[in-house]
């Protein structure tokens, strides 16, 4: 068993933080959309890439857009291993997820499952109705984790990054949980800020 301790740290201590966005996919979701009648027909269907696609960006962590949020970060002994920000936008009672992000010799420790579950936990104390997040049709295994913690999809947008995102197969999606509803995540024995678990971007 491998102790997880989630703390919050405030924006000032991570100013200047530059946060790797990256990951490697075997698959995708085929985007197609076709006018009917009365219409429009909207499908997303799983596909293999043809060779494995990989994204690499680095983005400021602390930036003025992500107005008044939250930041926690995931540590297993003296490793810090993953960090989530998010902002509670009290007009739409909804908890907006800006980073989700876990390193690479940390996937599959527990730290994803118990940094969501730190969000689930503020956004019920906030008297949030949902979760929302961004993620992309090239993100497959973004995807699994995010329907595995309870998310769906909501929404997407054929040309939020370019022109040719539905071409390139990396198409904005929008997911959300939604409290009280959502069916409950896998327990991780989360308790006072700790998990207990195996071992185990969006951020956008």
């Amino acid at each position: 068993m491998v102790s997880i301790r989630i703390r919050k740290v405030s924006k000032r201590s991570l100013a200047g933080l530059q946060q790797p966005f990256e990951y490697d996919s075997d698959s995708h979701y085929k985007v197609t959309t076709q006018k009917t009648g009365d219409g429009w027909a909207i499908n997303l269907n799983r596909r293999p890439f043809q060779k494995t696609f990989k994204k690499r960006e680095v983005w400021p962590l602390v930036i003025f857009y992500k107005g008044s949020s939250e930041i926690y970060v995931a540590e297993r002994g003296k490793k810090r291993c993953g960090v989530i920000q998010f902002e509670f936008e009290a007009w739409h009672k909804t908890v907006r997820i800006w980073d989700l992000y876990v390193s690479r010799d940390c996937h599959r420790t527990g730290v994803g499952s118990a940094l969501m579950e730190k969000c689930k936990e503020r956004a019920r104390a906030l008297g949030a109705r949902r979760i929302i997040l961004e993620t992309q049709t090239s993100n497959s295994n973004a995807i699994d984790f995010y329907l595995d913690q309870g998310f769906d999809l909501v929404g997407m947008d054929l040309t939020n990054y370019t022109n040719e995102d539905a071409a390139r197969n990396e198409v904005r999606l929008e997911m959300a949980y939604h409290i009280g509803n959502s069916k409950p995540a896998p327990s991780k024995n989360v308790e006072n800020g700790k998990a207990r678990t195996p071992k185990h971007r969006a951020k956008r």
